[in-house]
């Protein structure tokens, strides 16, 4: 049979996938970035709209999918975002932009290392090619048309026909990724397994963001991967005990303040840069000028598992590093001594960075990417002798804007001999926030999440952490625009009793995921932090953690009071205002410090408990 549905016109799908033109001169280039972003936000909020709706015929017509696969995996691909491939002059050879991909879910047009999931999904469903390739319904329908399929081949329905739980779709989502045969060496297994983790670790977490509506679920990731499996994507959702520092076996631990999983004996890593995995990619040459002395700043045009899986194939593009978006997880490719392929006649002077995203798209650059690519850029500036000062710091554009030699890091976009066809980074990346973290700037004041353009670093949910005590994985934390202290929106936590225990509540909300590196460094002395609180639950009282030099320090707990917005504010270089918590001593120390979370205690409740927070800030005086 035959399904039919009114196609998007293409011109439209194409203003909708195409970044809106910013030309020199008009004033939307002066505008900061953040205004940009949260403009682009808007108009995306609108777009998505409909997807929810199509999603949900998707489910309708194919019930043996779980809940919250679908929108997970256009999520972990397009951020929700409908794609048209790259023109051909992009995706060249020098670029590193992904094979033909198409829709909100991305699905592949059998370039390799990719397999046609268009075609076969036109054979499923009776859709035409160009159906699936330009109308967002009729994307969604393809892709679960494939999910379908395989969980059926893989007799995963329940006995009543139902869908399977999450931690049986491993397999299932490892094929959705789409590689070739590609897909069965170890390194191929190994990129599978990174997109399953993604796509589960989007529906553990959830997502509430300009439009982007997804239902957290937890996720028992132990049973997906392996202990190996889950250290190489250093898990963060690993159900362990972490309070006691809990060591699970000899060869595997979980480090206490990041709550991410440590191998001892981990898969391949990189020998330049620590903290990246290796996978060795067959375009690399020997560099014939001598040590690299420029840096390049790109955005893949493709999300990271592709990416990886494109820079495998013999022949094409390359780059020395990529950064995935929702965690920060980096994969070295090629060796920095050697040259890669990723920005033409200037490849053999220059190191180039790929961060996860397409062109025009506002919903990537998270501060885990933001703290990857100033980490990795500042400990290559020390080990090459590139001065971190030597930086672009003017304004972000989509069209090519070239510097001069003498500036060491910059943009795909920004060096010579591109042919005027690369516009990357984008104008959705802050050069003035990455040129301050090489340069080790910290913020002497202001606003750190006022959750107007995002959840910023506040984007897990509520029991994301280890540490956190007595709630469900009902509960949730999303962005708010019905009750605000200041601007358009906050941010709405809802506690909702674990009926299974009858432990009070202790919820750590962490704060860049409770990692120092994901957090701004802030001033020990006359430093002052706090935020506005509102809730019209009784007996709440909140609490602030701050990464110090030998641990992390809680503060002490201020009440808060019922049906009025409360600013509350602890003073960092007030011993008395601080307790211990993990390895901290009572007292900060060092001379800055990073947030760490903040807390919501209370005693046990059977009903929801609303908290909303708005404008977390720091000040110094």
């Amino acid at each position: 049979m035959r399904i039919r549905f009114a196609a998007i016109p293409q011109a439209l799908l194409i203003a909708l996938a195409l970044p809106m033109a910013v030309h020199a001169g008009n004033p939307a280039r002066a505008a900061s970035t953040e205004s940009i972003i949260a403009g682009e936000n808007t108009r995306m909020t609108q777009v998505r709209a409909n997807y929810t709706l199509m999603f949900a015929k998707a489910y309708a017509r194919y019930p043996q999918i779980p809940a919250g696969v679908l929108e997970a995996l256009a999520y972990t691909k397009t951020r929700w975002n409908p794609i048209l491939p790259a023109p051909a002059y992009l995706r060249g050879p020098e670029t590193g932009h992904m094979a033909a991909a198409y829709g909100v879910m991305a699905l592949a047009d059998g370039q390799a290392p990719f397999v046609g999931q268009i075609q076969q999904a036109a054979l499923l469903t009776g859709l035409s090619e160009s159906q699936i390739k330009l109308n967002s319904e009729s994307n969604i329908l393809a892709a679960a048309a494939l999910i379908a399929r395989d969980i059926d081949t893989l007799g995963l329905r329940t006995k009543s026909g139902g869908a399977p739980a999450l931690e049986q779709m491993g397999d299932v989502l490892r094929n959705s990724l789409g590689l070739n045969e590609y897909a069965k060496s170890s390194i191929g297994q190994h990129v599978r397994d990174s997109f399953a983790y993604g796509v589960l670790s989007t529906i553990d977490k959830g997502v509430d963001d300009s439009g982007v509506q997804i239902k957290s679920a937890p996720v028992a990731f132990e049973k997906v991967f392996s202990m190996t499996q889950l250290a190489a994507q250093k898990a963060r959702y690993v159900r362990l005990d972490v309070s006691q520092d809990k060591v699970e076996t000899s060869a595997f631990k979980i480090d206490p303040i990041s709550e991410t999983l440590i191998d001892n004996a981990p898969v391949a890593k990189s020998t330049d840069y620590g903290p990246a995995l290796y996978v060795q990619s067959p375009n690399d040459n020997a560099r014939t000028g001598g040590a690299p002395t420029h840096i390049t700043i790109h955005q893949m045009e493709g999300y990271y598992d592709g990416s990886i899986a494109t820079f495998l194939v013999p022949g094409g593009a390359s780059a020395h590093y990529l950064i995935r978006d929702s965690d920060g997880q980096v994969t070295q490719m090629v060796r920095e001594s050697r040259r890669g392929v990723h920005v033409y006649a200037n490849n053999d002077y220059a190191l180039g960075i790929e961060q996860e995203g397409f062109r025009g798209q506002s919903g990537w650059y998270s501060n885990a990417t933001y703290r990857e690519v100033i980490a990795l850029t500042k400990n290559m500036c020390v080990r090459w002798s590139i001065p971190c000062t030597s930086v672009y710091r003017g304004a972000a554009s989509d069209s090519e804007n070239i510097q001069a030699f003498g500036m060491r890091i910059k943009g795909h976009q920004h060096f010579p001999d591109q042919a005027g066809q690369r516009t990357d980074p984008g104008r959705f990346f802050s050069w003035t926030r990455f040129a301050d973290g090489i340069a080790g700037t910290a913020p002497s004041a202001g606003v750190l999440d006022s959750f107007e353009a995002g959840e910023g670093r506040f984007a897990d949910t509520p029991t994301a952490s280890g540490s956190t005590v007595g709630i469900s994985s009902a509960s949730t934390a999303e962005r708010n625009n019905a009750r605000v202290k200041s601007g358009s929106w906050s941010e709405q936590i809802k506690l909702v009793d674990n009926t299974a225990l009858s432990a009070s509540y202790q919820v750590r909300f962490l704060s860049g995921g409770g990692n120092p590196a994901s957090n701004a460094k802030l001033q020990k002395a006359g430093g002052r932090l706090g935020f506005w609180a509102y809730t019209a639950a009784p007996g709440v009282t909140l609490q602030m953690a701050v990464d110090d030099s030998d641990g992390t320090e809680r503060s002490t707990a201020k009440t808060l009071p019922t049906g009025v917005w409360t600013f509350v504010e602890w003073k960092l270089d007030d011993g008395a205002q601080w307790d211990a918590w993990v390895g901290g001593n009572g007292t900060i120390t060092a001379a800055q410090v990073t947030l760490d979370s903040i807390w919501f205690m209370r005693a046990q409740n059977a009903t929801e408990i609303f908290i909303y927070i708005d404008d977390v800030q720091f000040k110094v005086q």
